[in-house]
């Protein structure tokens, strides 16, 4: 349909909502002046709609909604009874899903409401911050650092024996980690994670066992040896990737290449080397931030020498010069803009500011 036809369609459409008993009981001047009023306001509630402030407001209302019926559910739990395991197991499930989803205002107001929550347990007597830890949702997690009785939460076993640490070590689908681009950050996550619950656990927790026989670290390394190997695969292809283009750079870097100790052989070359589960952490990211910027570097000298010799050789054919330089720089320039992601990717994870909220106040 072309735009004449979508106007015709929406005077017809503004026309037909005009009461046709409101045209025949005034005068002709003022139901023309009421049609034009109509056509006005018909339009204004397009305009609108089509800018979006009709949905920001029905957003708006539906949060409004959803923030009474909070509040009225967590003035309801408080009266409930709680010896009523039918009741409870109900509420510990809606309390589990909410930190799946990673509902935070959802948990934060219940908890608030009612600080028993925070001591809740599921048929595997796992409290809401073991399903924090083992659904990796890092604001709700971070409550634990407003919880004076924090030891007392991070003493407590689940029937498998395992501790909130184990919970760190251990795998699970469907997390937020899982949305982190390549594998190898994914990595680097899952080591923060288990870090920053070790750093508040007691120091004996560690070399605890669980049914299995298996401290926390070894259930780390057992349920993420895949993960790790997916993170080697991902950093040697980036790596692999960017050394073509460093190589069509230097050329000469190309000839170097074969003179490293193995070569390229893929058996007993450099990019085969093992990687620890703590190089994810800083070691390997840190190599990879210094490997794109130089290749950026690279890139930039490159097309700075290539666009100066151009014209030092073509003076006064500026007309030539032009798309040459820009026809070169088309190729380079993607492989920048794609790449450019991966190092802010990169950096952002390694030197950010964190994840966890260490600061948070008591307020229980």
């Amino acid at each position: 349909m072309d735009l004449q036809s979508l106007y015709t369609h929406f005077i017809r459409s503004c026309c037909r909502s005009i009461p046709f008993e409101h045209i025949q009981n005034h005068g002709e001047e003022k139901n023309i002046g009421s049609v034009r009023a109509d056509l006005w306001r018909q339009l204004a509630s397009s305009l609108l709609n089509l800018l979006g402030f009709k949905r920001l407001y029905e957003m708006k209302l539906v949060r409004v909604q959803f923030q009474l019926l909070l509040y009225r559910m967590c003035k309801a739990i408080p009266t409930l009874n709680s010896t009523t395991s039918r009741i409870y197991l109900d509420i510990t499930r809606i309390i589990e899903s909410a930190i799946r989803r990673g509902n935070f205002e959802f948990v934060y107001h219940m908890v608030k409401e009612n600080s028993d929550i925070f001591w809740m347990c599921d048929r595997d007597e796992r409290t809401i911050f073991n399903w924090a830890v083992l659904h990796r949702q890092h604001r709700i997690f971070s409550l634990i650092y407003s919880l004076k009785q924090k030891n007392v939460e991070l003493n407590l076993v689940d029937k498998s024996r395992n501790t909130i640490l184990h919970m760190a070590g251990m795998l699970t689908e469907n997390t937020p980690i899982d949305h982190i681009r390549g594998a190898a950050l994914q990595m680097q996550r899952e080591v923060q994670w288990f870090q920053e619950v070790e750093r508040i656990c007691r120091l004996s927790h560690k070399e605890i066992l669980n049914e299995d026989n298996l401290t926390a670290r070894q259930l780390f390394t057992k349920d993420h040896k895949e993960m790790r190997k997916d993170g080697e695969r991902w950093m040697k292809d980036t790596a692999t990737s960017c050394a073509v283009v460093g190589a069509l750079i230097i050329t000469i870097m190309f000839a170097a290449g074969f003179t490293i100790p193995g070569g390229n052989n893929q058996d007993t070359g450099i990019l085969t080397s093992r990687y620890a589960e703590e190089d994810f952490l800083k070691s390997l990211p840190r190599k990879m931030i210094i490997g794109l910027f130089a290749l950026f570097f690279s890139i930039a000298t490159m097309m700075i020498a290539f666009s100066a010799a151009l014209l030092l050789m073509l003076r006064g054919k500026y007309w030539t010069v032009a798309p040459i330089i820009g026809l070169a720089g088309v190729p380079i320039i993607l492989f920048v803009f794609m790449q450019f992601r991966l190092l802010v990717d990169v950096f952002h994870s390694t030197y950010g500011l964190g994840i966890f909220n260490r600061k948070m106040e008591p307020w229980l």
